[in-house]
C-alpha cells in the first residue's frame, strides 16, 4: 500500500516509516508543499524494479534484433526511444 506524507512527518517518524517499509512491505510516497518528491521504498521492492527495467531493455533491444531491415526503421527509431526512457527511469 502507498501512502503519501509530509517531509516533516517523514522526518519526525523516520525509525517508525523504516520498521513498516521493511517489516510490513508499505510504501511512502514523500511530500514537500504538496509535490512528491521522494518515495520510501523495501529494499527487495527496489531491486524488483531495478530489474524490471533491465529485462525491458533486453527485451526491446531482442525486438531490435528480430525485425531489422529495410521497411523497419520508424519501428526500430521507436523502439530505441522507449529502451532510451526506460533506462531513463532506472535508478
Amino acid at each position: 500500500m502507498k501512502e503519501n506524507i509530509t517531509a516533516m512527518y517523514a522526518r519526525k517518524n523516520f525509525g517508525h516509516l523504516l520498521d513498516k517499509t521493511a517489516l510490513l512491505g508499505e510504501s511512502f510516497v514523500i511530500e514537500r508543499a504538496g509535490r512528491p518528491m521522494a518515495a520510501l521504498v523495501a529494499v527487495d521492492r527496489f531491486h524488483e524494479i531495478q530489474n524490471a527495467g533491465s529485462e525491458v531493455e533486453a527485451a526491446l533491444e531482442n525486438l531490435i534484433k528480430k525485425i531489422k531491415g529495410p521497411k523497419s526503421k520508424k519501428l526500430e527509431k521507436a523502439i530505441l526511444e522507449i529502451k532510451e526512457a526506460v533506462s531513463k527511469l532506472q535508478l
